[in-house]
């Protein structure tokens, strides 16, 4: 017997033609792979689409690829991301629930305040299956917490636990924030997890086969970053046999090449950044390639702007390149004014104007100050730009914008939670 475990596979993400159809293509053959396979079953451990309400062509996408498994009889069994869970509306994800294509192990609240998991038995294979999805702002740690501290009745056949949240134990980037594993229910065979972005299969006392598939696609630039240094995207494979997991295997799925140009301008002047970038171009083969260029630190002469990051894609597109990404959020200039200067990318003078008016005012709450209060401004401002979809109605695009704006405030009807 075999199931898969996806988690992260953001759709919607993909910010360009071309992003969105490699992330198209990618979930479509994992899913044919599933099939081929004949799993008896599918884990999907939160952030499925990168948005609580993402776009129709995206949900419509996603439809047919889950429909295809109901009709071949493989259940999907899922929680809440932090990205499609919304405090205060719903999410795409109840909607696949309500079609039958999606099963989420529900959670029962006790009249003790706590929290009581409550199982989905697989019909097929008679594994027990509970979960806990990802919330805002790192608010999953209340509902662990909570926790009635139960374990599993013991009667014969496999226990698995969903999950979408860091472990500490198990996080590898400094000032990622994650609980630690002490807080996940004990007596589980398989701990299915989702939130962080790379491939782990860790085994710990008390807690055996603790496993995060990592991205399914490298959508965001960070991701597509390391995958340009080998990291490799897929989801895994679990053998099982009753009560024993037998094995489990890493399934790589490769959309395309990635080539990497890293620039480093700190104490350069921007003639010097626009010539060495010029040069990696002349050394690199982007053909059928996703090109990341990613310039970070502070100018010594020259701004910014005069790196032409227009000229610089036109050049790589021509060259054969499927996309070119930019990450240059951290690539600064001394001559760079912030008040009144109009110069620079969009996204230069929005998070430098952000980072400026932060340090101005004295706010209690940390996720207002420093590197959170940029991120959550940015995101903030993310959500106000999205489009109006197809047929939808002003109240609804209203209320849909509103509501996630307070999400990712973490202000709820009743106030700051």
């Amino acid at each position: 017997m075999r199931f898969a475990h996806f988690a992260d596979i953001h759709l919607g993400y993909g910010r360009s033609d071309a992003l969105a159809d490699l992330e198209r293509r990618v979930f479509t053959d994992s899913i044919s792979r599933c099939i081929s396979d004949d799993v008896d079953f599918v884990l999907m451990c939160g952030d499925i689409f990168h948005t609580n309400i993402p776009e129709m062509r995206v949900q419509k996408m996603a439809m047919e690829q889950l429909r295809r498994l109901h009709d071949a009889g493989i259940p999907v069994y899922a929680v809440y991301g932090s990205h499609d869970f919304s405090p205060i509306d719903n999410s795409v994800i109840d909607l696949v629930v309500s079609a039958g294509y999606m099963i989420k192990p529900p959670l029962t609240s006790l009249e003790s305040g706590d929290i009581s998991l409550g199982f989905v038995k697989d019909s097929k294979t008679g594994v027990r299956i509970a979960g806990i999805g990802g919330l805002k702002t790192g608010r999953d740690r209340d509902y662990y917490d909570a926790l009635a501290r139960e374990p599993p009745e013991s009667e014969q056949g496999l226990c698995i636990f969903l999950f979408h949240c860091g472990i500490t134990e198990m996080i590898n980037t400094i000032g990622d924030e994650g609980m630690p594993l002490s807080l996940l229910p004990g007596g589980f065979d398989y701990y299915a997890g989702g939130h962080l972005h790379k491939y782990q299969d860790r085994h710990f006392p008390g807690y055996a086969n603790v496993v995060y598939p990592g991205a399914l696609f490298a959508g965001h630039p960070s991701d597509m970053e390391n995958s340009a240094n080998g990291e490799r995207r897929g989801f895994v494979m679990v053998e099982f046999d009753h009560d024993i997991i037998k094995s489990v295997d890493f399934i790589e799925m490769t959309a395309c090449g990635y080539r990497l140009i890293d620039v480093d301008a700190n104490t350069k002047s921007s003639e010097y950044v626009r010539n060495e970038i010029t040069t990696e171009m002349s050394k690199i083969p982007v053909n059928n390639k996703v090109v990341i260029l990613k310039v970070y630190g502070e100018l010594a002469r020259g701004r910014t702007t005069d790196v032409d990051t227009g000229m610089i894609r036109r050049q790589l597109l021509d060259d054969g390149a499927i996309d070119v990404v930019m990450h240059m959020r951290d690539f600064t200039s001394k001559e760079y004014a912030i008040r009144g200067d109009s110069m620079g990318t969009v996204q230069e003078i929005e998070t430098n104007t952000f980072k400026d008016n932060i340090k101005q005012v004295n706010l209690k709450r940390n996720n207002l100050t420093g590197e959170q209060g940029v991120r959550l401004a940015q995101s903030i401002l993310s959500a106000t730009r999205k489009a109006r979809l197809a047929n939808e109605k002003s109240n609804d695009y209203n209320g849909r914008i509103t509501s996630e704006v307070l999400s990712h405030m973490d202000i709820s009807d009743g106030g700051v939670s």
